[in-house]
Parts: C-alpha cells; structure tokens; sequence
C-alpha cells in the first residue's frame, strides 16, 4: 500500500484487535477479545481513546498502548455501541430488553445508567448511527430510517444488500451503505434515491476478491476506506485484499493485506 494510514482493526475472523501502520509491519499491537466475543463496532471517543463495541457491551482503550480503561458489560444480542458528542452512549442490538424479534436502541448518560429505550420489532440489526434526531439502521436487504422512537421514515435498498453492515449519513445529506454480501458500497442522494454504486467485482482487480464489505470510513480528504472481510475462521488472510481505499467518485486507490497477522477484517478505525 503506497497510501500511509494508522488504524485500529477488528480482525473477526481470529478474534483479535489491532494497532496497524499499513507501512511498517512491526508498528502496533494487537488484543485476544475472547473475553469480548463478536466485537463489530468502533469509533474514536477522544485523542487517544476509542469505544468498541461487542455482543455484551462496549469497551473503552487507550490507542497507544492497547489497554482497556472502561468496560460495560451487560447484555446479549449487542451489534453497535456509539458514543454522542454530548457524552451520552447509544447501545443497539437484538432484545436488549429481553423481548422477542426487537431491535432496540438504548441511551445510556455518562456513568452508563439507561435513561432512554426505544424499539421496534425486527429480526436483524447491524451498525447503527445517528441520522439528524433519528437512525439508520441496517436491517438486511435494507437500511430503515427512523425517528428517535424507531418509527419508520423510509427504506433506502439496492439490488444486492445482503446482511448491509453499515449506512452514514455525509454532511452534503447523501447516505453511503456498505452492502454486506453484495460487496459494493452504494450512494443514495439526499432524497433517498440510488444513484451509484461502487467496488463491485467488476469494478475492480480479480485478486482484490470482492466478498462482504463491512465497516468503511469516509477520510478527511474524502477518500474511503473499506473493510473486505472474507469469512469466518482463522485462514482467510490470502483469499482477497482486507483493505480498500476508494477516491469521492469510488475508483480504487490502494489496497491492504497482512494475511500473516489478519484472517478476515471486519471492523476499521482510521486514525491517521
């Protein structure tokens, strides 16, 4: 990879969490999460902290060295834990509340007490974020849109979501998704219409491997990153490339592999 990027990455298929510097090998450590199983969720909650989320919970570490700060352990069926500016936590999953085919979306304040619930019935949920004073909520073979209760306000799909891992919305009032099995990323415009999609195995070269594009971000330049992760169990490593980098207009960059120390990236968190 000739572009420089630091990151955190969720290697699921091992298990395991990294530090990662795509251009020196022996830069960063990386975590056994046996202890917090099915980590799916990150996001960067301060200068050197981020918040993971896993099927119990989240957790708090310090970036540098790795070590875990904080820890909230508490359910079954988590799928995405987000931090809001105002120190508030998001925590979304599956009968949270102990019901039956919920999705529910939980507020926690800062000392992790629920002061909030929201629900609505469902049968799968992935990544969860905010969309103005509602949800995106990636429900399969489509995102629902929602307000702040989980009402529905609208369904924005493409032909090909399978398992839809996760939807932004950008600042422009787009929505980028990440479609899963489907192994592209599609764009819908500010009205919910499709209008593109790109990273499809068509679109790009064979030994990137297209299989189920996961956690993506969106690079202060505008360029894109994406997880392309290849499947569960420990010796996926060579089957496709683990990291891909898109410009605004969805050409591939640049891609990334370690199939050494990574079985199938899932989880990403660009840091520099």
């Amino acid at each position: 990879m000739t572009l420089a990027l630091r990151f955190l990455g969720i290697d699921e298929g091992r298990q395991r969490l990294h530090l990662i510097d795509s251009q020196d090998p022996a830069f960063g450590w990386q975590r056994d999460l046996a202890d917090f199983p099915l980590a799916r969720d990150l996001q960067r909650i301060g200068p050197n902290r981020a918040l993971v989320g896993f099927e119990r919970g989240f957790f708090e570490i310090d970036i540098d060295s790795g070590d875990i700060v904080r820890v909230c352990d508490r359910w079954s069926g988590v799928t995405a834990a987000r931090r809001l500016d105002d120190g508030r936590t998001l925590v979304t999953g599956m009968n949270l509340d102990g019901g039956d085919n919920d999705i529910d979306v939980l507020t926690l304040d800062a000392d992790l007490l629920v002061i909030a619930r929201a629900r609505r019935d469902g049968d799968y949920v992935r990544l969860m974020r905010p969309a103005g004073d509602g949800y995106l909520l990636c429900t399969n073979d489509h995102i629902l849109e929602t307000d702040a209760a989980l009402r529905p306000r609208r369904r924005l799909a493409a032909p090909g979501f399978e398992h839809a891992w996760k939807a932004e919305r950008l600042a422009d009032g787009s929505t980028l998704v990440a479609a899963g099995y489907g192994a592209f990323v599609a764009r819908f415009d500010a009205d919910g219409r499709l209008v593109g999609t790109f990273g499809g195995k068509d679109e790009v070269p064979e030994q990137v491997a297209p299989f189920f594009y996961a956690t993506f971000q969106v690079l202060d330049d505008g360029c894109i990153a994406v997880a392309n992760w290849q499947g569960h169990g420990p010796d996926n490593g060579r089957k496709g490339r683990q990291l891909l980098v898109f410009d605004a207009n969805g050409t591939l960059l640049d891609t990334w592999s370690d199939p050494v120390r990574i079985s199938s990236l899932q989880g990403i968190l660009v840091l520099e």
